[in-house]
């Protein structure tokens, strides 16, 4: 019981660290107002955490971890037009329901990723190359066009289906929905994926 009332007074921690981090980054967070959030004392944090930035890496290598998580169901013995429209539809589900991870996310890498550039040079970068490797895969199979740059066509899905959470607020103030809306999230769903299996131009 008590193991279980610990866990949960962690993760109300974590929600609360994202909620701050999300909007203030790293430097501007204040633990008094995540222990506020948290409903529990400042001192408290400190029997999880050793510091603000532990807490503050332990926010964001839990985010990259459920970020990632899609990229891994690229397997080379899908056919690409299905893997691909799952990809992008599990990064815009992400989007959706986790804005604030997605912009915790690019707030650290807007800075210079200075607390998990051994992660993305390291895990992440792997990660990238094994799956890009699979996009090869299908190249050499002609299941995809050979001008594609399998690395890049990872970061453009990446900075396509980002940008609903990481922009939210300019997205809403063009089209005055946002995801949160189920026509515009279905929008976003088609046009996002006939863009990037089909491109822009008329197909004979």
């Amino acid at each position: 019981m008590e193991q279980k009332k610990s866990t949960q007074k962690r993760n109300q921690l974590l929600s609360a660290a994202l909620d701050v981090f999300s909007l203030y980054g790293f430097n501007g967070a204040s633990l008094d107002e995540i222990a506020q959030i948290a409903e529990m004392h400042k001192s408290n944090i400190f029997y999880y955490y050793e510091n603000k930035e532990a807490l503050y890496v332990e926010v964001l290598t839990t985010v990259l971890q459920k970020w990632l998580a899609p990229l891994q169901t690229l397997e080379a013995d899908l056919e690409p037009a299905e893997a691909i429209t799952n990809y992008l539809m599990q990064k815009i589900e992400v989007s959706r329901t986790q804005p604030k991870a997605s912009r915790l996310f690019a707030l650290e890498v807007i800075q210079g990723a200075p607390h998990i550039l051994d992660i993305l040079k390291g895990p992440l970068k792997k990660l990238v190359k094994r799956k890009a490797k699979v996009i090869s895969n299908w190249q050499e199979q002609g299941k995809i066009s050979k001008d594609i740059d399998p690395e890049i066509l990872i970061l453009n899905i990446w900075a396509v289906t980002q940008n609903y959470a990481d922009f939210a607020t300019q997205i809403e103030m063009v089209t005055g929905k946002t995801l949160r809306n189920r026509s515009m999230n279905q929008r976003v769903i088609q046009h996002t994926v006939h863009m990037m299996l089909y491109g822009v131009l008329p197909r004979n």
